[in-house]
């Protein structure tokens, strides 16, 4: 099953033991092909856990098989309502300082939650596995309805966001059922119009239910995305040089794959919770580096 697609597109070459396919012109530097079951494998992804950004709707669990599970091959991150509530820690242990009248400190959006509702699974290569420039590969197959939230993206290993960079490879939203996005974050990106950094690919195929390749390939002067090979959105990166002449997007990134649930708070849309449960699944996880080829002198 994972080798079909790029035996398809691919000019391949075969490396080591575990006979990787490597795109001609690359040198794999990491894989995670899921083929142990289990949780995920912890040398290569360590868990968020709680409520992490956004406003979401989902607890991210950590190390929770019922979320996040490694069966058949295949990554599986699900999110689902709770047939019970769960106490919410952070509403019984969460204080916020005496509100200074001059600078009012707003409170945390997760202590207000009565209880967690809903779980879901996120997983990252943050202080495991970074990389500065190559191609990722990711195939998966996209959760459906009102809410879900699944993403393929990256984050700067310097600096806080949007400050350390974030590049979004895929995510996926129910108000454009048919469309795949990718997407750029970074210091100043509200002066730039959307549609100067996000692009994405539509077309029936999105909503089909098949596994499908969501490739970046990125380089010290431009990002490629593509859809099962076919690109669809070239950002250059310059469009995120800074005032002090830096560039969130010329050091390394870390990995991370998550299925978010949205609320009317956020890009996700409010959840149908009668969707529930439903499953990222991803087939593979690879990352190249471009050789370098030194031609000698005349």
């Amino acid at each position: 099953m994972k080798r079909s697609l790029l035996l398809a597109l691919l000019p391949l070459a075969l490396i080591g033991q575990a006979a990787t396919p490597v795109p001609e012109g690359y040198t794999l530097l990491f894989a995670d092909e899921f083929d142990k079951p289990g949780l995920p494998d912890p040398a290569k992804w360590r868990y968020e856990e709680g409520w992490v950004r956004n406003q979401e709707a989902q607890w991210y669990s950590k190390a929770d098989p019922a979320n996040t599970w490694v069966t058949n091959g295949t990554l599986r991150l699900t999110g689902l309502r709770l047939p019970k509530p769960r106490p919410n820690p952070y509403a019984e242990n969460f204080s916020i300082p005496a509100a200074d009248v001059k600078n009012p400190r707003p409170s945390f959006w997760g202590a207000e939650r009565p209880a967690i509702l809903f779980t879901s699974g996120s997983i990252e290569t943050r202080g495991l596995f970074s990389f500065q420039y190559g191609r990722v590969d990711v195939r998966a197959r996209l959760p459906q309805g009102q809410g879900v939230w699944p993403a393929i993206w990256t984050l700067g290993v310097k600096g806080r966001h949007p400050d350390c960079g974030e590049i979004d490879i895929m995510e996926y939203v129910w108000s454009s059922p048919q469309t795949v996005w990718s997407t750029l974050h970074f210091p100043g990106r509200e002066k730039i119009p959307t549609s100067q950094r996000s692009g994405g690919h539509t077309g029936p195929d999105v909503q089909d239910g098949q596994f499908h390749l969501y490739t970046m390939e990125w380089d010290a002067e431009r990002m490629v995305f593509s859809f099962d090979g076919k690109p669809y959105y070239t950002y250059p990166l310059d469009r995120a040089n800074q005032p002090d002449g830096s560039n969130p997007f010329r050091q390394p990134h870390y990995l991370k794959l998550n299925l978010a649930l949205g609320t009317k708070h956020n890009w996700g849309g409010d959840l149908d919770p009668s969707i529930l449960p439903q499953t990222f699944e991803v087939d593979y996880v690879r990352v190249y580096r471009k050789i370098r080829v030194y031609r000698k002198k005349p």
